[in-house]
């Protein structure tokens, strides 16, 4: 009788080992990344003095590449780095520059941003985690370094960046997404290039703050990324 009991606890003890070891290999089966790599184009367009109220008017192309940091399920940290061009008119629009001149530019830049971005569902693969979903909405906010030329010479100045984006998984490591997203400029000469151009910063002399009569440019582009650098996994499950 006794030995029939030390075979049952052997065959019990044995059972859960196998079940641990299973559910080990499953988790960790479950393959977690660093973060990602991709490359992005799209449409660039300029709102300002010369173009105050039109979205994709005048728009050029946007190109570029990003780095993404997975903070937790839903944060990520994103390094992003933009060659662009803007343009604008203010021939097509009714609000007259004081003397009733007609100026257009052409701007090219590049945008230097660090982002935070926040995933509206736990983004991933098929997982053994039912809330895990291959595809998420997501907004972001962050600061940004915009460079380009100003008819004195080059200047780089700060930007304030937010927008929103959707994203979903082609496969295990490839990512496909779209993003939409407004560069706020703490300065009013953005459109400013020549001579003939110096009216667009603050041209009816209203004074202007970090917070009213600056210029903004805005990105939308379509990416493709890849994951970068599997995470070990860890086997908590008998952690107490």
């Amino acid at each position: 009788m006794k030995m029939m009991e030390r075979k049952y606890k052997f065959g019990a003890r044995l059972l859960v080992v196998l079940l641990v070891c299973f559910c080990c290999g499953t988790i960790q089966a479950q393959d977690r990344y660093v973060g990602e790599f991709g490359l992005f184009g799209g449409d660039s367009y300029y709102n300002g003095d010369a173009n105050s109220t039109k979205i994709f008017y005048n728009n050029h192309l946007a190109f570029g590449g990003l780095l993404r940091y997975f903070i937790n399920d839903r944060g990520v940290l994103k390094l992003d780095v933009i060659r662009g061009k803007v343009s604008g008119d203010t021939e097509p629009f009714d609000n007259v520059l004081p003397g009733g001149e007609n100026v257009s530019f052409e701007q090219k830049y590049w945008d230097v941003g660090l982002h935070v971005e926040h995933n509206f569902l736990k983004y991933g693969f098929e997982s053994w985690d039912r809330e895990v979903k291959r595809h998420t909405p997501y907004v972001l906010i962050g600061p940004g370094l915009t460079m380009y030329e100003h008819w004195r010479g080059n200047i780089i100045t700060f930007n304030l960046t937010f927008g929103v984006g959707y994203k979903f998984k082609l496969w295990k490591r490839w990512n496909l997404g779209f993003e939409w997203s407004m560069r706020k400029l703490f300065v009013d000469n953005f459109d400013v290039v020549d001579t003939p151009t110096k009216i667009l910063n603050d041209p009816y002399k209203m004074g202007h703050n970090a917070l009213k009569n600056n210029d903004y440019y805005t990105c939308a582009v379509a990416f493709i990324s890849v994951d970068l650098i599997k995470r070990k996994s860890k086997c908590n499950v008998l952690r107490k």
